[in-house]
C-alpha cells in the first residue's frame, strides 16, 4: 500500500471520528431540557404604554423652538419621529413622556445637535403636548417637568422629556427631577424603535 494511500486512510479516520465524537456530545442534553430564550433585548426598567401612534415629518424647523429652530433652519435634518408614552413611577404616579427621534444628515450634524439641545435655555424639539397633537390639560409641554435625557447614535439624535400626570400629588422636587430623568433615560430604547 502507497503512503498516500495510508495518509487519505488517516485523515478519512480522524473525519470520522470527528463527527461521531460531535454528534455523541451535541445529543447529551437531556429530553425536555429545551435551550432557553435569551433576554428581550428591548426591555428596560420601566413600562411604557403608546398614547397615540409615532408621527414622522420631513422637516424640523417647524416642530422645534429658540435657538435649536434656529439650527434647523441653518442645517435642516432628514427625519423628525415622534412619539408619547406613559409609564408610572416605581411608587404608582403617572408620567407623559416624549420621544423625539431627529435623523440628521451626518453624524458631525447630529453631534451638534445634542450639544446644542443639552444646553440650558436653548430650546429643543416640540414634544406632542407642546405642538398641541396631544392635549392633557392643564399641562402645556413636558419641556418644564425636569425630566430629560439625549443621546447620539450615529446620525440619530434622541431627544427624551417627561413630566408628570397634572393630577399627580408632586412630592420633593429633587426627587421627582430624578426619578424623571431614570425614565427618560429607559426610554431612551424607544427611539431606537421608533427611529429605525
Amino acid at each position: 500500500m502507497s503512503w498516500g494511500l495510508r495518509i487519505l486512510g488517516l485523515i478519512l479516520v480522524a473525519v470520522v471520528s470527528g463527527l461521531v465524537w460531535w454528534y455523541i456530545h451535541a445529543d447529551s442534553r437531556p429530553a425536555g431540557d429545551a435551550a432557553q430564550p435569551t433576554q428581550n433585548p428591548t426591555a428596560g426598567q420601566f413600562e411604557f404604554t403608546p398614547a397615540v401612534d409615532p408621527r414622522r415629518d420631513p422637516s424640523c424647523a417647524e416642530h422645534a423652538y429658540n435657538q435649536v429652530k434656529t439650527f434647523f433652519q441653518q442645517t435642516p435634518c432628514q427625519q423628525l419621529t415622534r412619539a408619547l408614552y406613559t409609564t408610572l413611577t416605581r411608587d404608582g404616579r403617572k408620567v407623559y413622556t416624549n420621544v423625539s427621534v431627529v435623523r440628521m444628515p451626518t453624524a458631525d450634524d447630529a453631534a451638534r445637535l445634542r450639544a446644542l439641545a443639552d444646553k440650558d435655555n436653548t430650546g429643543n424639539v416640540n414634544d406632542l403636548i407642546r405642538e398641541g397633537l396631544v392635549k392633557v390639560p392643564p399641562l402645556k409641554s413636558l419641556s418644564n417637568g425636569g425630566g430629560y435625557q439625549a443621546v447620539q447614535h450615529e446620525q440619530n439624535v434622541i431627544i427624551v422629556e417627561s413630566d408628570y400626570d397634572p393630577a399627580v400629588k408632586k412630592g420633593d422636587k429633587k426627587q421627582d427631577e430624578a426619578a424623571l430623568d431614570t425614565i427618560c433615560e429607559d426610554a431612551i430604547r424607544l427611539g431606537d424603535q421608533i427611529g429605525a
